[in-house]
């Protein structure tokens, strides 16, 4: 036991330096370079392929972080769903950053977390979810989704996760969210940029600043347009962003994931 311990403690912690000396923009030479200097003679031990693959497929398989276990849930989750769904990575709402959000007619946001993490700053990002978006959900593992704080409100949605023997991982609806009533108005429109404020409104945005904008916004539409509006705001923004991952998806590698989403390039370029 000792030994098989002992085992998957060292796929794991060769799983973490690949993933923290990994970029996306490095040649395979130098990922080569990295597999040698990480593996050693070790690397003989997995298939011969790529350095960028094999890289990859460690990663996912043994080093279970928030990039692992959002690219399994973009592939498990986000990605079957229609069409006509947006989905964003890492925007800033308040004081937080949301993992995932997604737009299809209802806007909902995922937070992740992973067992390497705490569960220190939740509330407060929970908070700020709740403030801006329909529904609200944390992704964890199978083993902590029962240990959630008590702060987790019973709107709140979770879903579990656990790996597979091929390395993949599985996700289980374990509590469907509530659709929230209550959203904070103000905090939607402080997430859209000035300028697309006073394109939706009809504003003249050059001698006005952001805050008195935002106020008499507020002023003349009530919550039920403003939430609208704001839904709009994410798919006009982001759609484009999504659209091309999802043309682009089949031939990333999942630790490439945001990059791809950010930059929009064509995997042949990089790879």
């Amino acid at each position: 036991m000792g030994g098989k311990m002992a085992y998957i403690e060292g796929l794991a912690d060769a799983g973490q330096r690949l993933y923290d000396a990994y970029s996306t923009v490095m040649t395979e030479a130098n990922l080569s370079g990295v597999l040698d200097a990480i593996l050693g003679a070790n690397r003989f031990d997995y298939p011969q392929t790529t350095a960028r693959d094999l890289i990859n497929r460690i990663v996912l398989g043994s080093y279970p972080n928030e990039a692992t276990i959002k690219a399994n849930f973009i592939n498990g989750i986000l990605l079957p769903q229609s069409p006509k769904t947006v989905s964003v990575f890492e925007l800033p709402i308040g004081k937080s950053r949301v993992d995932m959000c997604k737009i299809n007619g209802h806007s909902a946001a995922y937070e992740i977390k992973t067992d390497l993490d705490t569960f220190y700053r939740l509330e407060g990002q929970l908070k700020d979810y709740f403030d801006v978006f329909e529904t609200v959900y944390v992704v964890t593992s199978e083993a902590r989704w029962r240990e959630l704080p008590d702060y987790v409100p019973e709107a709140c949605g979770i879903y579990s996760y656990r790996q597979c023997e091929d390395g993949t991982y599985k996700f289980c609806a374990r509590r469907r969210a509530i659709k929230s009533s209550e959203l904070d108005s103000e905090k939607q429109l402080s997430v859209m940029p000035k300028q697309f404020l006073c394109s939706l409104f009809g504003k003249e945005g050059r001698r006005v600043s952001k805050t008195s904008l935002i106020r008499s916004c507020l002023e003349e539409h009530d919550g039920r347009e403003i939430n609208h509006l704001f839904k709009r705001y994410l798919q006009q923004r982001y759609g484009c962003y999504w659209n091309r991952f999802r043309e682009l998806q089949p031939e990333i590698y999942e630790i490439d994931y945001q990059w791809f989403y950010r930059y929009g390039l064509s995997p042949q370029a990089i790879y």
